[in-house]
């Protein structure tokens, strides 16, 4: 198989107001991969991702977290060492996914975006799924045909056109918008699958967090090239506006120590 075009001499507007002003920012970058901000959202952003092909292939993150981890640990034994016997503490007070997804969707149709082998069922819905691994894909069709449910295979901005308008009371983007070269369209038919008055959970790595200031170049939120973009509050938010939602924090309390935002995106009910 030949290796894959990393296109690493293509840049990009920026993924979220498509503005072509930037700042380069020297301290994030890695081998060829450069960091930018932009100057009119200031979203922080991979200027020349990798693609979908690649991501899929070389840079897919079961294949790059170890490299990630070890690195780390190499660079700040100690302080790392200390970070990672302490992650419980993003766990506190934390609600079973069951039990939030009830809350947060009431039940019916669920959309899991970046579903991996969608493993694990939520009573009270039928869970769809959209993964852009083929193996996951497979694994994750054979799960949730036993709810009635199915996966799309293929990139999260194009596989989510396949569905209808108002499918979804619930759409879960967990730990995904962060891998996605195109979340401005992705949210834009996220919008479009949802019920009137239907919600979106969100969660990304959180580039104001107390951690990153602290461990700068070997936070654990950084990764190359998977990662493709890097938000706060602000320019999550800033996002969420430009795609029709308006944003709820859930963790408004602990978000300046948090490596994580998480949050909802609430679309108004007709």
């Amino acid at each position: 198989m030949n290796a894959p075009d990393l296109r690493i001499d293509t840049t990009r507007p920026c993924p979220s107001c498509g503005s072509e002003a930037r700042a380069e920012m020297p301290l994030f970058h890695r081998d060829e991969w450069r960091m930018v901000k932009c100057r009119d959202c200031d979203l922080v952003y991979l200027l020349n991702p990798p693609g979908y092909e690649a991501l899929v292939e070389d840079f897919a993150w079961e294949k790059t977290s170890a490299d990630e981890h070890l690195a780390r640990l190499e660079a700040r034994p100690i302080l790392q060492r200390a970070d990672l016997a302490t992650r419980w503490r993003h766990k506190i007070g934390r609600k079973p996914d069951a039990v939030r997804y009830a809350e947060w969707f009431g039940g019916g149709n669920l959309l899991n975006v970046g579903c991996a082998e969608a493993s694990v069922q939520y009573p009270g819905f039928t869970q769809y799924g959209i993964e852009i691994s083929a193996e996951l894909a497979e694994a994750a069709n054979r799960n949730l045909a036993e709810q009635g449910g199915y996966c799309v295979h293929g990139p999260g901005a194009e596989a989510i056109r396949e569905f209808p308008d108002a499918m979804f009371d619930g759409v879960i983007l967990r730990s995904y918008l962060e891998h996605e070269e195109h979340p401005r369209p992705v949210l834009e038919h996220v919008a479009r699958v949802l019920k009137p008055g239907g919600r979106a959970y969100v969660r990304v790595p959180n580039f104001n967090a107390l951690g990153r200031k602290i461990f700068k170049t070997n936070w654990v939120g950084l990764r190359y090239p998977d990662h493709v973009q890097y938000f706060t509050l602000d320019t999550l938010t800033d996002l969420a506006r430009r795609t029709g939602f308006t944003v709820k924090v859930l963790n408004p309390v602990r978000l300046p120590l948090d490596d994580n935002i998480n949050v909802l995106f609430e679309r108004a009910a007709a």
